[in-house]
């Protein structure tokens, strides 16, 4: 007897092991719903299931004949995928021959929304989506629940309610052996598998910068703006559910770009220069509130000295509580120093951006980095190469003027006056007060005057 199901899924979606960790949650969620008796194996998933030494192709072509039903983890990269294609296309023939011998559909293929995705019209009539699972599963797919909390509620609920559909398909169906012996090389395609957007700039990957709510300012730990990750930063509580990247998927995916988000981490400019190589626009979307502290102020500073046409920062803020304070946007200011010098018309430096600015600037910056990418690629410029280290570029020479002193100022023309130099933000250095009111702060904290900048 074959396995309870078959995992289908695209290579490229395991890189951070979340695939692995669903398939062993749903192996253990099975054991424990089903009959400990049972010599039934639980799951099959090619790099679990094939020992060392064994021929790949011919377990997983055994596997494919043999098992109750298949877990497909819809995704971008899965209908991308040939073989994915040709995977799920075993499962529909056999289920076509169950209809034959018994005159009853067949439920064997289960879809799971992994990533959000538009599915192929070719098996669009499979029902992926049930109200058990939820509105978050709905939005944002399985593998942004296991990530968000692998403990909460969701989560679990989504994983025990794929594994019950498991174990009730193997209880009511006798899928039949396919009438030929599964060549997966050979096999026909299930749906036509899409190919990747070849034009510059199609794909926008985002970058977040933001605190979680163990790691924000300290002031700042109570705000419901922040969750267990940075990707939960929400800075447009309560107006919108979801959180910030999301929003900005949804936005970019209906204007036809395909898209990715990540954390900032350790190397954002190598991951930059990796994007720009791989013709992608690159969005970073920061909390002004992080942004002046470890660990995300280093990465910034080196970003800004650094030279990425196809990038743009945008900095949102909640109205009602953060637009005017000057210690929040000059510490903004002090980090994004190069590119703030540039003025307010740069549409890929956007600071203050309220809720309701958020769909046009986010849309003018997609559609400026795109341009300068294409430009770029036209006049023939060579994609920067992907640095692996981290070292901060030195910082720019001061201009000296005629006797070796600094040059003179340059009086501003009438009507056009010039821009102040920011002061330096408080907590870079660890001192100065705290902001003296924010509505989420506990109402017994201690009198700010007597303290210093929040811990690093």
């Amino acid at each position: 007897m074959g396995p309870y199901f078959f995992l289908s899924y695209a290579r490229v979606d395991d890189k951070d092991a979340y695939v692995r960790q669903f398939y062993d949650d749903l192996c253990d969620r099975i054991i424990e719903l089903s009959d400990s008796t049972a010599q039934v194996p639980v799951g099959f998933r090619d790099n679990s299931s094939i020992q060392l030494g064994e021929h790949w192709s011919e377990q997983l072509e055994r596997a494919l004949g043999s098992c109750h039903s298949m877990v497909a983890l819809y995704s971008p990269a899965y209908f991308r995928s040939e073989w994915c294609s040709r995977e799920a296309g075993v499962m529909m023939r056999r289920a076509g021959q169950y209809f034959a011998r018994t005159n009853r559909g067949s439920s064997a293929l289960i879809p799971v929304l992994w990533q959000p995705v538009e599915v192929p019209q070719e098996i669009a009539h499979i029902q992926y989506l049930t109200d058990g699972l939820g509105s978050w599963y709905a939005d944002a797919g399985l593998q942004r629940l296991l990530q968000r909390d692998p403990t909460g509620r969701d989560y679990q609920n989504a994983v025990r309610l794929i594994a019950q559909r498991v174990l009730d398909v193997a209880r009511a169906e006798e899928l039949p052996a396919p009438e030929h012996p599964v060549r997966l090389a050979r096999e026909p395609l299930s749906f036509q598998p899409r190919t990747e957007p070849t034009r510059p700039g199609s794909t926008v990957r985002f970058f977040v910068a933001a605190g979680t709510a163990d790691t924000a300012p300290e002031h700042r730990r109570g705000a419901p703006y922040y969750g267990r990750a940075g990707l939960d930063w929400n800075p447009y509580h309560p107006q919108e559910e979801y959180p910030l990247y999301q929003q900005a998927q949804r936005l970019v995916t209906a204007q036809g770009y395909g898209t990715a988000y990540q954390e900032v981490r350790s190397g954002l400019t190598r991951q930059l220069n990796q994007a720009w190589q791989d013709d992608q626009v690159t969005i970073l979307l920061v909390d002004a509130w992080s942004a002046p502290a470890e660990p995300y102020r280093r990465q910034l500073e080196q970003f800004d000295r650094s030279d990425h046409p196809a990038t743009g920062v945008l900095v949102p803020c909640h109205p009602q509580e953060e637009r005017d304070r000057h210690e929040l946007w000059s510490g903004v200011t002090e980090v994004f120093e190069r590119k703030a010098s540039r003025g307010v018309q740069d549409r890929q430096f956007q600071v203050r951006v309220c809720f309701g600015d958020f769909k046009r600037a986010l849309g003018q910056m997609v559609a400026a980095a795109q341009n300068n990418l294409i430009r770029k690629r036209q006049a023939g410029a060579v994609p920067p190469a992907a640095d692996d280290t981290d070292t901060v570029p030195a910082a720019r020479p001061i201009l000296r003027g005629p006797s070796g002193g600094p040059a003179p100022r340059r009086t501003p023309a009438a009507g056009n006056p010039q821009i102040p130099r920011p002061q330096r933000h408080p907590w870079a250095a660890g001192r100065g007060p705290r902001i003296p009111y924010d509505p989420y702060a506990p109402q017994e904290s201690r009198d700010p005057r007597s303290e210093g900048g929040p811990e690093q």
